[in-house]
């Protein structure tokens, strides 16, 4: 989910935690101001810096730090980054436990690190820990050099402080309710995670932040994910990220895959085994994957790959167009790769086609209304009826950058309006994004009408918040949609449909 989809359900607490993360002395009132002020600074919440900044835990409590990364491990391992209050206490538990069962395996830790690495880096850590019962700033960073020299990571750091009685905490004592309750507030408070509601309290690591968090922490993949892209791999190169570790390369393919995900191997590091000729080799078989670059970028491009790959479900298995429905703002954007991992289009021709099935879909299905055919093929993508004498046209128009609205377009969307039998009232644009001229353009195409027609501009995105939000409004068992929702010139972003709706919708 994005910061858009997951604002509206934030309370004002939540929100304010969130303005205060990354913008400074800003005093605001209302959730509906802080919601604007967060959706128009975006591109510094998303900011790679900010993000990896924040999540340096070096000058937080011991306690919170080491809390903070088992919960967005915990998030991490969970397709969509969410996970409700409950579970992500349940997951938190279940993941130190886990831990120091590993620890407690003799034969698992020989294999998970090497002899002369376990050797070196306990000497270091006992001498660390040594002198009281904390580790400061400048210890833990000499660790953290120690371990990327090592070649070990933040699991291995956590195996040997449970053998040495210091995970998760001083005796291998389990962090309380209370501690991982802590650690939820500061995340909040660095902009790293959000905690929304519906039904019942949720924390997600937002869509715009989440792969920078990946790789950072190095949880590269969620276990389901890593194992498609084990599964396509041959046995061969399977046994060669086996064989160099030291592990058994004996089994089936299935066997050699559980090995691979049982020691804890990251993606990056497995990969690393297969040569640049194997790596171009998988990149081939990746449609619409890039294929040059160093081999280090080679890894990255596959990783980024499986970790678009998704499981969704048709959200309406009675209509083929709810798959488009579900890929929306896919579509708008032409984002192509998860377009085609998840084999909606076949060619990028079938992206405004699609675009346009699944627009109807909502028109038709989401917001129960009846689509009225069109005669020709020179017209609009579709057309609603108002009332008995008005009508509603729309045009998709999907966009790999902000539409600016040509004057192409212009001459087309005036040519459709004249020509249509009825009075035009509204003119609908659906796009991606779009420019400050577009919405300029948008006012002049309503001055040219001369049937004095409302020209809206809508992201895709804000016209499917719509879809999935507006019976909530109505306190009828059978609401009705009321297209007034649209029906205004310039630019219909989310605030405004809201303000819309809450009028409109009865």
């Amino acid at each position: 989910m994005k910061m858009a989809d997951v604002l509206p359900k934030m309370s004002k607490l939540y929100l304010s935690r969130v303005v205060e993360s990354f913008l400074k002395d800003v005093r605001l009132k209302t959730e509906e101001e802080m919601r604007e002020v967060i959706l128009k600074n975006i591109e510094e919440f998303q900011n790679s810096e900010r993000v990896k900044r924040n999540l340096n835990f070096l000058e937080a409590d011991r306690d919170v730090a080491l809390v903070n990364e088992m919960i967005l491990m915990s998030l991490m391992e969970r397709e969509g980054y969410v996970l409700s209050e409950e579970d992500i206490f349940t997951w938190v538990e279940s993941l130190e436990k886990q831990i120091l069962d590993e620890s407690n395996d003799a034969d698992f830790i020989k294999i998970s690190i090497p002899e002369d690495a376990y050797r070196i880096y306990t000497s270091v850590l006992k001498a660390a820990w040594k002198k009281d019962d904390s580790l400061n700033a400048h210890e833990i960073n000499m660790l953290n050099v120690l371990r990327q020299e090592l070649g070990l990571n933040n699991r291995d750091h956590y195996l040997l402080e449970s053998i040495l009685g210091r995970f998760p905490q001083k005796g291998n004592k389990l962090h309380t309710v209370r501690q991982i309750e802590k650690s939820l507030k500061d995340l909040q408070s660095r902009g790293l995670i959000l905690r929304f509601k519906e039904n019942e309290a949720y924390y997600i690591i937002p869509g715009e932040i989440a792969s920078i968090i990946r790789y950072e922490l190095g949880s590269e993949l969620r276990n389901e994910t890593y194992m498609s892209l084990l599964n396509d791999l041959n046995v061969n190169q399977l046994k060669n990220i086996l064989q160099p570790i030291g592990l058994n390369i004996s089994g089936t393919k299935s066997t050699l895959i559980e090995r691979i995900i049982k020691h804890n191997i990251l993606p990056t590091k497995a990969l690393n085994f297969l040569n640049n000729s194997e790596l171009k080799d998988v990149l081939r078989s990746l449609d619409g994957a890039r294929i040059s670059g160093t081999k280090e970028e080679r890894i990255r491009n596959i990783v980024d790959y499986y970790e678009n790959l998704t499981s969704v479900n048709d959200s309406d298995p009675t209509d083929p167009r709810s798959r488009l429905y579900d890929f929306y703002e896919e579509l708008a954007s032409r984002n192509y790769k998860p377009l085609r991992v998840n084999k909606i289009i076949d060619k990028d021709l079938d992206i405004e086609k699609y675009f346009e099935e699944a627009t109807q879909y909502i028109f038709e299905k989401k917001l129960g209304l009846e689509l009225v055919d069109m005669d020709g093929s020179k017209h609009a993508d579709g057309k609603l009826y108002l009332n008995q004498k008005d009508t509603i046209l729309w045009d998709n128009k999907s966009v790999e950058k902000p539409y600016n609205f040509p004057d192409s377009h212009f001459d087309q969307f005036l040519g459709y309006i004249r020509s249509d039998k009825t009075r035009v009232t509204l003119f609908l644009i659906i796009t991606s994004d779009y420019t400050n001229e577009a919405i300029s353009k948008a006012q002049k195409l309503k001055a040219f009408s001369e049937e004095d027609t409302d020209v809206a501009i809508i992201h895709a995105a804000d016209l499917k918040y719509v879809a999935e939000t507006w019976t909530e409004y109505s306190n009828m068992k059978d609401p009705k949609f009321n297209l007034q929702v649209f029906n205004l010139t310039g630019e219909l972003n989310r605030s405004t449909l809201t303000s819309r709706m809450e009028w409109a919708i009865q």
